[in-house]
């Protein structure tokens, strides 16, 4: 009964806002004293939403900068400020169009909806089940071939949720299962998962939530956007990979069975590829073309119901209405949840974002990261990454990009960072921060379902992804990384970087052509790092220390101090000893 009576009270305070904007919009800081009440009741309702659909993290911290609008006045120093009066602020909210009403509620209504229905149908019509065969049938040839299938599959889940946590929930349930029936240990089957699953939000075409929202902040084609992100995104998943590969190398884990793999003639069959590739390359051209993104999706939609209702079967009546219900179902799953959960999170992180821009704390805290770049840029890069990963700890990583963007953005458009790399600086480490302990939300659902300790599963997710922690550090300052400048260059950078990326996993699993020593470990960590910055001395240092290593790993035996091979073989051949 209450619920309902929540629903009704929710209905009753937006229609009053439909049916009156133009009196609202022309009388200003005109109000009724019911107004007033109706939007405590909508933050309110706001408020208890997102905390039944995301948790209590995100009405906490909306509420923390609540209690810093009404009592800034008693803060001594830099963050004080004269204090907002409550009737002030739900004015503000209830009766401006940078409260309830704004970007974020725009965006989120006019764009990302008809993302979140387009994932779902994509999946009903069975777009999905052909990119998981596809992942299966390159994947599964490679050695430690069920840990790559999982990177590819959660990969292109991951950009069509833009939600790590979901994305582990869904494909992680026979993902993992999979690694573990072929001798992955639960705390390496459960980080591969998370890893490939957060990655899949800086994945192009889609690339979840955030870019669109990323666009539409710096007022810039999402197509720009896509663009920049390609080559960090294809660095992120190759590191990954790598890190799949040489992990089954050292483990002793072989391809995918035979029988698992699907056959050439199925995957390719005309049906499939039809089903797969005019609701794909509809979105794909329509983007490259600049169309509005929601344009392109919506296109791309009624692409993939036209080709599923004449090509998902027998045209008989029977299966054409099976088919409608199919649709139905995959209409009303997009709208329930994804959008719904979005929907409510949204308007609630745009009550922070309106209250951080009312207050004035974005630009205090700008403030302070450019004191710090007083010092030393690194030093502000560095603190921006620690807040942004703090706010991105346990909550869903678009809440956690728009608060960080709203408080660090201008910072660094400010220490000369053009916007775009400022901003994938932000995100990037929005996303990792569903990884890095000690709130690391895609790694508490992994573990519940490969089990295994969390922490243990965190640090080999962090290693695996190692490459993105430091990558942004690189893209600010080369746009290269962002495909910008000239064609060599932009070549020449991504394949170094991409070779500094393998060298970097082969250190983190300890094995290259055959197990490393504490030694060769260390020179194809500082190789693949050197590798990673774009510069021809640091390309060179690297160059000379990865191949120290390899040279190292080819005809020198090794020292005791710095590790035997001997005991990393032991560690191989015994399934029960950790790697």
């Amino acid at each position: 009964m209450l619920d309902v009576f929540l629903m009704i009270a929710s209905i009753v305070v937006c229609i009053y806002v439909l049916y009156n904007w133009e009196e609202i919009a022309k009388q200003r800081w005109m109000y009724k004293s019911y107004e007033l009440v109706f939007s405590a009741i909508l933050a309110i309702l706001l408020l208890e939403g997102t905390r039944r659909t995301t948790g209590n993290i995100i009405p906490i911290l909306v509420s923390t900068f609540l209690i810093y609008a009404l009592f800034g006045h008693f803060i001594p120093g830099f963050f004080g400020h004269p204090g907002f009066s409550l009737i002030e602020i739900l004015y503000h909210f209830y009766m401006m169009t940078e409260g309830y009403w704004g970007l974020l509620t725009d965006l989120t209504s006019r764009v990302i909806a008809v993302f979140l229905i387009l994932g779902p149908v994509l999946l009903a019509t069975g777009v999905g089940k052909t990119f998981m065969d596809l992942a299966r049938f390159f994947g599964g040839r490679v050695q430690g071939g069920a840990g790559l299938i999982a990177v590819l599959s959660s990969a292109f889940f991951g950009m069509l949720s833009g939600s790590a946590v979901a994305n582990v929930a869904t494909t992680g349930t026979f993902t993992i299962p999979t690694m573990k029936g072929l001798g992955y240990k639960n705390e390496l089957a459960g980080a591969i998962e998370a890893s490939a699953s957060c990655g899949g939000q800086i994945m192009p075409p889609i690339m979840g939530v955030g870019a669109f929202v990323m666009a539409e902040i710096l007022g810039i084609p999402y197509l720009y956007v896509v663009v920049a992100a390609i080559i960090p995104a294809l660095i992120y998943f190759f590191g990954v990979g790598c890190g799949v590969y040489f992990f089954a190398k050292k483990l002793g884990l072989g391809k995918l069975p035979a029988e698992l793999v699907p056959k050439a003639k199925d995957i390719f069959s005309l049906h499939n590829m039809v089903g797969f590739s005019i609701p794909i390359g509809i979105l794909l051209y329509l983007l490259i073309r600049l169309m509005p993104p929601q344009m392109a999706a919506g296109w791309a939609l009624m692409a993939t119901v036209v080709v599923f209702l004449l090509m998902g079967g027998p045209l008989s009546s029977k299966e054409i209405r099976e088919r409608i219900k199919t649709l139905g179902k995959a209409f009303f799953s997009g709208t329930t949840t994804a959008l719904t959960y979005l929907m409510v999170m949204a308007v609630c992180v745009q009550m922070a974002v309106s209250l951080i821009s009312l207050t004035g704390l974005a630009v205090k805290m700008s403030e302070v990261i450019l004191g710090l770049a007083g010092f030393n840029i690194m030093f502000a890069l560095i603190a921006t990454m620690f807040t942004t990963m703090l706010l991105g700890m346990g909550m869903p990583t678009t809440a956690a990009y728009i608060i960080s963007g709203a408080v660090l953005g201008t910072a660094l458009i400010g220490l000369g960072i053009p916007g775009l790399a400022g901003h994938l600086f932000i995100f990037y480490f929005a996303v990792l921060a569903n990884l890095s302990p000690p709130v690391c939300v895609a790694i508490y659902t992994a573990v519940t379902i490969a089990g295994g300790n969390w922490l243990r599963m965190a640090v080999k997710a962090m290693g695996l992804c190692i490459a993105a922690y430091l990558l942004p550090y690189f893209f600010v300052f080369h746009s290269a990384l962002l495909m910008k400048g000239d064609l060599s260059v932009v070549l020449m950078t991504s394949f170094t970087a991409a070779v500094g990326t393998l060298f970097l996993s082969t250190a983190v699993a300890g094995f290259f052509q055959k197990p490393s020593t504490i030694l060769e470990r260390l020179l194809f960590a500082a190789g693949g790092s050197f590798l990673l910055y774009p510069s021809v001395t640091t390309d060179g240092l690297g160059l000379v220390m990865v191949v120290l290593g390899w040279v190292s790993q080819m005809y020198l035996p090794s020292f005791p101090l710095l590790g035997s091979r001997l005991e990393i073989e032991v560690a191989k051949s015994d399934p029960q000893k950790s790697d």
